[in-house]
């Protein structure tokens, strides 16, 4: 009896070790596993040729064999992307989300040009994407970028960011916020935020009446350099 038992728990884990081969070597390579739908959400031209080529390699694998993970990490060795996520949706569909490093505005370092987005990393060339209506940082080495950087942020809730077209270091004791109407705000790097809410509120008010060459906010006082004036002491 004993051994009639001890025969039917042999059959029964031959059986059971046959079925745990045939799962993973027959049933899990069924082409219905494999990977038959990529979708790509915010995919664009400037990428088209890195997604492309990465669908290609991916097409038609073994879902189980791929590893989302690493396809992240190699999407997110491209500079031009900030962020990406590849999730299984289901049997044989993969979904890809991309996000995309925004541009924030140009960085001239000599006669190149740049993108950059809002932390200030540069990820191309601004003749790689449609050209939009931002400001020019003008620098000659990382240095100055990074002290353009500190003044930015400091505006970047107020209204006068998006009226600047050209920001730069004149020396170390001045740096030229040009606003798209000519006008300069002279600063440096240890004004406070406050300061700039205040010029900003000047600013507005000075133009309905007089024509600003500059407004100087490095001092105690604002210091307000016109037009008219230039003209009268010439």
């Amino acid at each position: 009896m004993k051994v009639a038992k001890f025969i039917i728990i042999l059959i029964f884990l031959y059986f059971f070790g046959e079925v745990l081969y045939l799962i993973p070597n027959k049933f899990i390579t069924l082409d219905y596993f494999k990977i038959k739908e990529i979708n790509v959400e915010g995919n664009s031209k400037f990428l088209s040729l890195e997604l492309t080529e990465m669908i290609n390699n991916t097409y038609n694998k073994n879902i189980w064999e791929i590893d989302t993970k690493q396809l992240e990490n190699y999407l997110k060795q491209d500079i031009r992307i900030e962020d990406s996520q590849i999730v299984k949706k289901s049997l044989g569909k993969l979904d890809i989300y991309i996000k995309e490093r925004e541009l924030e505005f140009y960085v001239q370092l000599g006669s190149d040009i740049y993108l950059a987005d809002k932390n200030g990393i540069i990820f191309g060339y601004m003749k790689e994407k449609k050209l939009e209506d931002t400001c020019i940082f003008v620098i000659k080495d990382r240095n100055e970028m990074d002290k353009l950087m500190e003044i930015y942020n400091k505006i970047a809730d107020l209204q006068i960011k998006t009226l600047i077209s050209q920001i730069y270091i004149v020396d170390e004791n001045c740096i030229e916020l040009i606003l798209n109407d000519g006008v300069v705000i002279k600063t440096k790097n240890d004004i406070l935020e406050e300061k700039y809410k205040i010029v900003e509120s000047l600013y507005n008010e000075l133009k309905k009446n007089n024509q600003i060459e500059y407004i100087d906010i490095r001092f105690d006082d604002f210091i307000v350099g016109s037009s008219r004036e230039k003209k009268a002491n010439e």
